[in-house]
Parts: C-alpha cells; sequence; structure tokens
C-alpha cells in the first residue's frame, strides 16, 4: 500500500508460496533481481533469537537503492546490516512501530497528534533500547567508563571478558596459557552474542572482540560502538592482559588495531577523565545527563 502510495511503477510480491495472484517465488525472484531497487521485507525472518536470518542475499541486486525492514527487534537485522555495509540506505521497524501506535491513539481517543512528535518519541525510544557499546584498547579505560556510565545512566553494565570468567572458572590469561588465542576468541565470541542481544545496557568489550567481523555485526544489532582512544602513551602494560603485558606488546597491538577500531566505531572518544568519556558518549548518544 506504502510502495502504490508513493507512485511505485511496478510492486513485486515474492512468496515462499505463491497462491494470489501476481505473487511470485523466491525463485523467481532471481530472474528479476537486477531491476528491483527498494526491497521491504515484511516478514518475521532475522526476528529474535533467529537474529542472523535474512529472506534473502542482496548480492547480485546491482539497481538496489533501498531497504526497509518491518522488524524492529533487533533494531537493525542482518538485512539492514547487508545493504548498510554495502552504503545503500536501510532502516528497520522501530520507526514504523512508534507511528503505529500514534495511529492507534488519534483514533482511539478522536485526537490529533501533536506536531513532530513521532520524531521525538522515535529519538528517545532508541536511545533507550541501543546498547553503549564500548571498544578499545586493553588498558584504555572501557571497565572504569562503563562503570561511570552505569551508575550516570542506571543501565547494566555487561563486561565480556567477566562473562567469559564466570563460564569458565578461567581468567582471560590462563584461557590463553591453556587454549591459545583461537580458544579464547571463540569464547569471546559467545560471549558477545549473547550479550549483544540485549538492549538499553552498557556492554565493555575485550581489546580484540572487533578482531573478528561477526563480533562487530553482533554488537551492532542492537548497538552503537564508541571507539575509547587515549592514545598510546596513556596505556601502560600489565600482566595479566595477554596482548598488552609489556610496552613493546601495546605498541605493536595498538599500530595493528587503531585502524580497525576507527572503522568500526560509530564515534572516535579522544579523552582524559572518565567524566569526560562519560559526557560525549551521551551527547553522542542523544542522552540528557542533566
Amino acid at each position: 500500500a506504502v510502495a502504490k502510495s508513493l507512485g511505485a511503477s511496478r510492486i513485486v510480491r515474492v512468496s515462499r508460496n505463491p497462491h494470489s495472484d501476481g505473487d511470485i517465488s523466491y525463485d523467481e525472484l532471481e530472474a528479476i533481481k537486477t531491476d528491483i531497487q527498494i526491497i521491504i521485507n515484511t516478514t518475521p525472518v532475522g526476528m529474535y533469537p533467529n537474529e542472523n536470518c535474512a529472506p534473502l542475499d542482496i548480492d547480485g541486486f546491482s539497481a538496489l537503492e533501498g531497504v526497509v525492514d518491518a522488524i524492529y527487534n533487533p533494531l537493525r537485522t542482518t538485512l539492514v546490516q547487508q545493504a548498510q555495509s554495502r552504503g545503500i540506505p536501510a532502516e528497520g521497524g522501530l520507526y514504523m512501530l512508534v507511528c503505529q501506535a500514534i495511529t492507534a491513539s488519534e483514533l482511539f481517543t478522536g485526537e490529533p497528534a501533536e506536531d513532530g512528535i513521532a520524531e521525538r518519541i522515535y529519538s528517545a525510544l532508541l536511545a533507550e533500547k541501543e546498547n553503549i557499546v564500548l571498544i578499545g584498547m586493553p588498558g584504555c579505560g572501557k571497565t572504569t567508563v562503563g562503570s561511570a556510565l552505569t551508575k550516570q545512566l542506571g543501565r547494566k553494565l555487561i563486561d565480556t571478558d567477566t562473562m567469559i570468567t564466570e563460564a569458565t572458572g578461567m581468567t582471560p590469561s590462563e584461557i590463553f596459557g591453556q587454549e591459545g588465542e583461537s580458544g579464547f576468541r571463540c569464547l569471546e565470541s559467545e560471549a558477545v552474542r549473547k550479550a549483544s542481544a540485549e538492549t538499553g545496557c552498557i556492554i565493555a568489550t575485550g581489546g580484540g572482540a572487533v578482531l573478528r567481523r561477526e563480533n562487530v555485526d553482533a554488537l551492532r544489532k542492537n548497538g552503537r560502538l564508541y571507539y575509547l582512544d587515549r592514545g598510546l602513551e596513556s596505556l601502560i602494560p600489565t600482566p595479566d592482559r595477554p596482548t598488552a603485558s609489556s610496552a613493546e606488546a601495546i605498541r605493536k597491538r595498538y599500530e595493528e588495531r587503531h585502524g580497525i577500531y576507527e572503522s568500526c566505531a560509530d564515534s572516535r572518544i579522544c579523552f582524559s577523565s572518565p567524566d569526560e568519556a562519560l559526557t560525549q558518549i551521551c551527547r553522542a548518544h542523544g542522552l540528557d545527563i542533566g
């Protein structure tokens, strides 16, 4: 109905089991996908807890200009992320959910809604539901800043390294020693997956969490990523950090990862104190801290 009202020249409805006149199958879609400009997903495919699924793969949709997904949990479905990673505008269903509620209220009360109320509710709801995800080098202050944000905002703090220790009974250093880095990274990916399913939380990740693309995609589904960059000179080696136990190790890791952190982050936070980081993050996240 929306596509028609906006003047779409051709509307194709795709179904696993096409019965209605004009419906086509996903196999038939393959033959015309190079002509498709807009994809609108109205199926539940990709909804939590099956958030890693998608109704289709957009590879080969060479004329694609936009993607809309009616799903709002997670905030960014795999389909939306596929499009955004290719520079194609894409949006999930949270704004539509807000507009549905406003329209229902208008119909129920007979009173028109205030001008701009949809945008205000959407912005506030998104800021409330989106996780604040802290990424950055070992020792940059993710746990400290996360604790400050928790105290200020009253949000739950999830530390993925702590999750791993609670699940295994071993510290990251002990896991590195017994199972190597690859063993630790697999445990880390599982912790990231579980943490990313939450909403409205603060997530402090391990320094190497963003080295796996699957972790970045998971964290983005319900969160915004903030790179805490204190600069190499402020990072102090400690023996309990397997990849940052010496000044040389820190320098090497920083050179390897700085570009990765920047490319993954929605915002880069340069700070000298936890309070300064807190203020910058809250401002970027659209939160009022008084």
